[in-house]
């Protein structure tokens, strides 16, 4: 019974936590679903408003510095040549790199090759240049002192020509303001690109101004931005080389710039080629945005084409590690589940609790439902105790433990009532089956008494065989009296005592020594109606072997057998005697006859009347070996 109450408890549980933990399942996976795709399209805005607010600032500092040179420009031209011109445009070079940070250098370059240069180091020291008839052709460098003044030449670069540098060329065939293609300066080998604005005197070239941005200073400040902490952005020109990066160097080992699709990092290489099948499939939604899975992590990155300058064709790409902005929600979520579990398992515990609360009383009941049988004292039993304490329950528990009592004392008054009854009924049973046996006794002592007082041996006989016909119904009623069964009746002890009335009362008529042997299956039972039908067909048939199968012998054996076969019972009688007559009918056949019974008598009818009554069938049969054999077979 606990087995069973443990079942009934996993029955009720069972569905209660399934429910909550599909419902925990479903609700976190849409929430880290619909969590992970806000961020991801968060970290997208993050993206474009970023990279959309760089190329904004690049373009306004490269405006800035095409603004400058062309305010040189117009100042250069209406200079007159002379060496108070020269200081008075180095002061005006020196004043602007000291304001702007990001110049790197500051020049004009004259038609007829004279040249002037302010730059800027990357220790931020600066240093002025100049080339022309005066250096011999060679550009030479002077640091620029504290006071203003220049010092000594502290570097030299032989052939310098300024018509030959990309700046100027770029000027010169463009006819305008224009940018530079990036290029290394001549003094360091320094990354820069040049905005450069040409001079013109009635329409004639006189020179070309230019304000030089080192690389190295685009990619500090693309370095600086909070974004790239989390993954990295470059600028690359429109044949995918570097302008500026904010993780490593411009150019490679052997001073070139790189390409980014062939970066030694394999972060800018897969950043590149991430970006640029972005940007080659036009079916995407948003063909500025891209996501790329490096080394397990996943990457988003945008990639936006922007026109900072006039010449210049460039694209900004931001690619960061999702995961660097989904740590401080993975920890969140991390103790989102773990709330989430605590609650289910109290919910499993209350759930228990509950269920606990709810089957208690009901396995109770069921594991003692015994208290229900009529006379069980129930009184100092411990779960009658904690049933009656559940009947103090005011709800539908309590009130189904006190129906339960009160049925248990209701069901008492009854069953005490109704058991009284059938006692009284099985003592007045017993004396009727007691009186009749009585009855059927004193009839068969009348009998053998009258039967002592004829002289005719066929009178005698005919008393004889009544008096064992009513012995045969007068046992019934005993072995009933014995027993006290007053539905089935044990054949075992019922037909062995009848067949031991038979021998010992003599109803062989003759001297021969006959051996009964009875042989009844042990579960073998009738009711009455069929009881005593049966026991009467017994007692002809062994009466008549008796009688008439041993004539002329000594001794002989009779055997007696009853039981179930093949869905009916069944009755064999046979004898070892002298069998039918040979000359009516061959041994093993079936007669209508035995040799001892000429016609038919009394007992015979008998027979068949109480087969008829059992609705069966009887055959007689002449064994290979001799005797008679007679089978009675009716429905069980």
């Amino acid at each position: 019974m606990a087995t069973e109450s443990a079942k009934l408890k996993r029955i009720l549980v069972l569905p209660f936590f399934l429910v909550i933990a599909a419902g925990f399942t479903l609700s976190w996976s849409t929430y880290l679903n619909g969590s992970r795709a806000a961020l991801r399209d968060t970290i997208e805005v993050i993206l474009r408003e970023t990279s959309e607010r760089i190329a904004e600032e690049v373009s306004s500092r490269l405006a800035q510095a095409t603004s400058t040179a062309a305010d040189n420009a117009a100042f250069v031209a209406i200079l007159p040549p002379s060496d108070s011109s020269k200081h008075d445009i180095q002061d005006v070079f020196l004043d602007q790199v000291r304001r702007t940070s990001m110049f790197a250098l500051l020049c004009v370059g004259w038609a007829d090759g004279e040249y002037i240069e302010i730059q800027r180091l990357k220790d931020d020291s600066i240093r002025a240049g100049e080339a022309g008839i005066a250096s011999t052709g060679n550009l030479v460098f002077r640091s620029v002192l504290q006071t203003g003044g220049l010092g000594n030449i502290s570097l030299t670069v032989p052939g310098y020509d300024p018509r030959t540098r990309p700046w100027y060329r770029a000027a010169a065939e463009r006819g305008g303001p224009v940018w530079s293609e990036p290029y290394f300066l001549s003094s360091n080998a320094e990354p820069v690109v040049a905005a450069t604005v040409p001079i013109y005197s009635a329409d004639t070239l006189i020179g070309v101004t230019s304000v030089t941005i080192s690389l190295d200073t685009l990619s500090s400040y693309l370095g600086r931005m909070k974004k790239t902490h989390k993954g990295l952005m470059y600028l690359a020109d429109s044949e995918g080389r570097l302008i500026a990066i904010s993780t490593s160097r411009v150019v490679d080992n052997l001073g070139a710039r790189m390409f980014v699709a062939d970066h030694p990092d394999p972060f800018v290489a897969s950043s590149a080629q991430a970006a640029a099948g972005t940007s080659s499939d036009a079916s995407l939604i948003d063909p500025e945005s891209f996501r790329f899975r490096l080394d397990g992590h996943r990457y988003i990155g945008r990639s936006i084409p922007f026109t900072p300058g006039e010449g210049l064709q460039w694209h900004i790409v931001m690619a960061v590690d999702e995961a660097s902005y989904t740590q401080k929600l993975l920890s969140t979520d991390i103790k989102t589940a773990v709330l989430l579990l605590v609650f289910l398992v109290v919910s499993l515990v209350v759930g228990w609790k509950i269920v606990v609360y709810i089957t208690e009383p009901i396995r109770v009941m069921a594991e003692n439902a015994d208290l229900l049988m009529p006379g069980n004292d129930s009184s100092g039993n411990d779960v009658a105790d904690r049933l009656e304490l559940f009947a103090r329950r005011d709800n539908e528990l309590g009130r189904l433990a006190r129906a339960f009592l009160a049925m248990k004392i209701r069901l008492d008054q009854s069953f005490g009532d109704i058991e009284a009854s059938l006692s009284e009924k099985d003592v007045l049973l017993k004396e009727v089956h007691h009186r009749v046996k009585n009855n059927l006794q004193i009839v068969s002592s009348i009998l053998s008494i009258q039967s002592g007082t004829l002289d005719d041996e066929r009178a005698q006989s005919a008393f004889e065989e009544c008096q064992h016909r009513i012995q045969a119904m007068a046992l019934v009623h005993e072995e009933v009296y014995r027993t006290g069964s007053f539905v089935e009746l044990g054949m075992t002890g019922y037909l062995e005592r009848i067949c031991e009335s038979l021998n010992w009362g003599g109803a062989q008529g003759n001297s021969c020594k006959t051996a009964i042997h009875v042989r009844v299956d042990d579960s073998a039972a009738l009711s009455l109606e069929k009881a005593i039908p049966c026991g009467l067909v017994v007692n002809e048939l062994v009466t008549n072997a008796l009688k008439h199968a041993f004539s002329g012998r000594d001794a002989g054996d009779i055997y007696v057998s009853f039981g179930l076969v093949g869905g009916l019972w069944r009755l064999t009688v046979s004898d070892d005697g002298i069998g039918q007559d040979p000359a009516e009918a061959p041994p093993g056949t079936l007669a209508t006859e035995p040799a001892h019974q000429a016609r038919e008598g009394i007992g015979e009818q008998i027979v068949q009347g109480l087969v008829l009554q059992l609705g069966g069938t009887m055959r007689r049969l002449s064994p290979p070996d001799g005797g008679t054999s007679v089978v009675v077979e009716f429905p069980a």
